[in-house]
């Protein structure tokens, strides 16, 4: 190759690469500017209260109020079908606690003495404690 088509072919793969560049730039602009558009429109979107008909400025109000409070009855309604799941998880867990320790007390009254049987009871009940502690405190952590 002769100098000058180097040159000339150099010329012109910068010219193609600013080019390329310059269009991937434009392009990341135009998608971030059509974003912030959708954004805007989201933002300034405008809530129908009626269809036909005069609405009157204390109407408006009036709705939006129950519109608000319908709004906090249902985060309510929510917060307390929490409450009752998380209720019932820790009557389960107490419940597989006291079959736990009756269990153990069973195998207890069958083999031995009474001061065996309340040590070994002891014994049990601080194992299950033990246990439940440590879900708990895995629970916490989680």
């Amino acid at each position: 190759m002769t100098p000058s088509l180097k040159c000339r072919l150099k010329t012109a793969l910068n010219g193609g690469l600013a080019q390329a560049h310059a269009g991937a730039e434009a392009a990341v602009e135009i998608k971030a500017t059509q974003e912030a558009e959708a954004i805007q429109r989201k933002r300034t979107k405008r809530t129908h209260f009626q269809r036909g008909g005069v609405l009157y400025a204390e109407q408006a109000r009036d709705m939006v109020v129950r519109r608000d409070e319908d709004e906090a009855k249902k985060a309510q309604e929510a917060l307390e079908r929490a409450q009752t799941t998380i209720q019932r998880a820790a009557k389960a867990e107490r419940k597989r606690f006291v079959d736990a320790v009756k269990e153990s007390r069973k195998k207890i009254l069958a083999s031995s003495s009474r001061k065996k049987l309340m040590k070994a009871l002891c014994v049990e009940v601080r194992k299950e404690g033990r246990k439940r502690a440590k879900r708990r405190k895995e629970m916490g952590d989680a």
